[in-house]
């Protein structure tokens, strides 16, 4: 926890302001605040300062970011594009400890001070991808905070051991229960989504489910996702990743499903992907659902795409939804910062008085502006300490 004044920044794109950091918190926002001798200050030349990003899905443990290029081979199946990362993970001459820093730091210099990551967890991969993501944290926690989902990428039920692993998982680090596509990797949804809101209300942990899936195979597995999670009173406590099937044209039927959602209190974060429907994002939060956009696969050997800058994926938003009012392109602004720390229960996200003292400095006139022209973070600062610079991390 440090101290810190920010000087001469627009919080939110309004009045300029200062804002002063003590202990880690922020302490007062007002103009000309006093300085006082000791006190680190920083001159934020007119920038607007905005709460920092929070990136809410990624996969350290896959991530081939800042290595040298890897041309994409895209099988035809999910199932043959897990077998073929499998494959080449097994050769790469970079551990998940490199691999996973990189990515961190990158996140970081691009303004997110939080993440969540999936980690592969099977009977042959046991828990080292956990632990190389750990170990990789240890030099950048006092930047980014980091929550771990156990992941069963490969199968649960058709890997027996697997589950055993997810519930080890939990007591060396992970704190979130995953799953995915419990029909087409498993072929068992029932005995899929059973083990693992079991290993959930036994420990209390969150569940953050993968469900690809779309069409009428897609939503009736988010019915059993609601019902076990009505079932086990974890309404607030499971997140469904993709979540396609909510994009479907068959709309009385989504409309349906999404009243289950609201009842539920069951969230759900997009990486709003170029090739398939998405969840209606902005109809969702409308409604009280917990929603927010993610990177997901990036520059991985699923996906040549992805730079982990969250502000870009917000305009990807914008992009992908005809969003052009200023209004709509705060909202989406909205689903790469506030939204995903409310979607995450993160406690003191925000730039008022007594927040956590981090904060992203950003070069621009207004809020919808810097989402269609995405500027350079000038600024990344955690707890008060000053971790990124011009887009740079500072170690």
């Amino acid at each position: 926890m440090s101290d810190l004044l920010v000087t001469n920044v627009r919080p939110d794109a309004k009045t300029t302001s200062d804002i002063l950091i003590r202990n880690g918190r922020i302490a007062a926002v007002a103009p000309n605040l006093p300085r006082k001798p000791g006190l680190p200050v920083h001159d934020g030349g007119g920038a607007i300062a905005i709460a920092p990003f929070v990136e809410p899905h990624v996969h350290l443990d896959k991530i081939l970011w800042g290595l040298p290029w890897h041309g994409i081979s895209v099988p035809r199946t999910l199932r043959e594009m897990i077998d073929n990362e499998v494959e080449i993970r097994r050769t790469l001459p970079w551990g998940v400890l490199e691999r996973a820093g990189n990515l961190m730091r990158q996140c970081i210099a691009m303004g997110s001070t939080h993440i969540r990551s999936h980690v592969d967890i099977s009977t042959a991969y046991k828990l080292d991808n956990l632990h190389g993501v750990l170990k990789a944290w240890e030099k950048t926690k006092h930047a980014v905070g980091l929550e771990l989902v156990a992941f069963p990428q490969t199968g649960m039920m058709i890997d027996p051991g697997t589950a055993d692993l997810m519930e080890a998982a939990l007591g060396e680090g992970a704190s979130v229960i995953g799953g995915i596509d419990p029909g087409g990797i498993d072929g068992d949804p029932k005995g899929h989504l059973d083990t693992i809101f079991d290993i959930a209300s036994r420990k209390g942990a969150k569940i953050d489910i993968h469900l690809h899936e779309a069409g009428d195979l897609g939503l009736f597995e988010m019915g059993l996702i609601v019902e076990r999670t009505r079932a086990l009173g974890m309404q607030g406590r499971v997140v469904v990743s993709h979540a396609f099937c909510l994009g479907d044209p068959q709309r009385d039927k989504v409309e349906r499903m999404i009243d289950g959602v609201v009842e539920a209190r069951i969230g759900i974060i997009s990486s709003v992907p170029g090739a398939n429907v998405f969840p209606p994002m902005f109809e969702l939060a409308r409604r009280g659902v917990k929603c927010a956009v993610a990177s997901d696969s990036l520059r991985d050997t699923w996906n040549p795409h992805g730079n982990g800058d969250m502000l870009e994926r917000c305009w990807l938003l914008a992009y992908r939804t005809g969003s052009r009012t200023d209004d709509r392109l705060i909202e989406c602004l909205g689903m790469g910062t506030s939204r995903g720390a409310e979607l995450l229960d993160l406690q003191g996200h925000g730039l008022e008085i007594g927040c956590e003292g981090s904060l992203v400095l950003i070069a621009g006139e207004n809020l919808a502006q810097i989402v269609v022209d995405r500027p350079q973070r000038a600024l990344v600062v955690k707890n008060g300490r000053i971790v990124a610079r011009n887009g740079q991390w500072v170690d």
